[in-house]
Parts: C-alpha cells; structure tokens; sequence
C-alpha cells in the first residue's frame, strides 16, 4: 500500500467532486482535503488544474484531474482495496454501467432541471428516466441476481461513479417532486436494491452534503422553486 499523502481538491457540494471523496475512503487512502470555494476560486487553483474544476489531485509530484481519471487512479494505486474487478469482461460491464447511468439517467435529470417550466418537461423527465431505470435493471441483473450492489456484493468503481447522482437524483424527486417514486425502482427489487445499497454506503454518507445544500443551489442557479 502506498503511503505518499495525496491532496485532494473538493467541493463537497459537487456530485464528481464526491465520486472521488468516496474513493479515496475506500481505499484507505492517506490524503489531506483543501475545499475549493466554486463561486471564488483561487487564483492559484489554475496552477493545479487550468479548467478550474473540482475533483483534482496532487500526487506523486503531479496534478491530475476528472472524476473518472481520478477513481481509476485510485483503484490503480491501492489495488488492494480491489474497486475494480480482475476480469477484464467484468470491468468492461463496469466501466459501460457508469457510462449508461451519467448518458441516460443523470442527463435525463439534467435536461429537466435545465428546462423544468418548460411545456411537457415533467412528463418527459418521468417517462425518459423510467425508460433508462428499466434498462439499467437489466444491465445490474447481467451482472447478478441480487445486490445491495452493482456487480452484486462487490463494491466498485460503478458504485462510486453512480452514487453522488443517485443521492441529487432522489433528493430533486423528494424536495421538489413532492416525493415522486419512479416506477422503474417500485417495479425491480434488484434496482430498489442497488439504490438502498449505494445511498446508505457509509463512505457515500460520509461524503454527501446533504439533501437541502443540493436543493438549494438548484434553486439559485435554475430558479426551480418546489411544487
């Protein structure tokens, strides 16, 4: 296990941000956090990472940044905490879970959310990501029959990618949607599963801001207001 402190660059209101939060816990990774404020960065920031985004981090004399360079990062350094499996099918069905959840779900909540007073927005969300929650119950059943995660008992790289956006996801449906159940979740117990299980991982709590923080940059930035 290495043993180089590692520093990481957060934000914890930030759903990639948290993604690796989550994984450098689970690692058991030694590092040390410096919170970077979204609405007054510091100039310095530029030099770790010119985009000026949240995840990066400082390790091995370097600067690295993005969520998904950074988890694999993470997994690649501290194999020991096995965040990806050894098959290379079984990591291929990993990396293309992650990719279905942020392409089809997370951007079906972002296109409402961008555009919720628009003329049919609702029903198109509901319908759009219904659709997407169905598919992926298929895609977690591939991997196993039963949960509480993605590739069944194994927690992974597709567990902490998925999580911060199921957490903002369930939080928009219960403080603005006036707690709106999909109908995917209620229809699929290895889904509902997957959910329970990726919401209430200790590092995934550990690391989440919370409901109302979430809610109320929705508010300032999109001028949602809740029904």
């Amino acid at each position: 296990m290495s043993t180089d402190k590692i520093t990481f660059y957060n934000a914890s209101i930030c759903p990639f941000a948290q993604r690796a939060a989550i994984a450098l816990r689970e690692a058991g990774a030694n590092f040390e956090t410096v919170n970077i404020d979204l609405t007054n960065k510091p100039e310095w920031y530029k030099d770790i990472n010119p985009e000026t985004k949240v995840p990066a981090l400082t390790t091995e004399g370097q600067n690295i940044a993005e969520s998904l360079v950074i988890i694999e990062y993470i997994n690649d350094r501290f194999p020991e905490a096995k965040l990806l499996p050894k098959e290379a099918i079984k990591r291929a069905h990993v990396r293309f879970g992650i990719e279905y959840f942020a392409s089809k779900i997370t951007a079906g909540f972002n296109k409402y959310a961008f555009n919720y007073s628009g003329e049919g927005a609702r029903e198109a969300y509901e319908v759009d990501v219904n659709a997407a929650l169905n598919r992926f119950n298929e895609i977690l059943t591939q991997q196993s029959a039963t949960g509480p995660y993605f590739l069944g008992e194994e927690f992974s790289l597709a567990d902490i990618a998925v999580a911060p956006f199921v957490l903002r996801l369930y939080a928009f449906n219960k403080l603005i949607l006036k707690g709106y159940e999909f109908e995917a979740v209620k229809s699929h117990p290895r889904l509902a599963e997957f959910i329970k299980g990726v919401s209430s991982r200790a590092s995934v709590q550990e690391t989440y801001a919370g409901d109302e923080k979430f809610i109320d940059i929705l508010v300032q930035r999109y001028g949602i207001t809740r029904d």
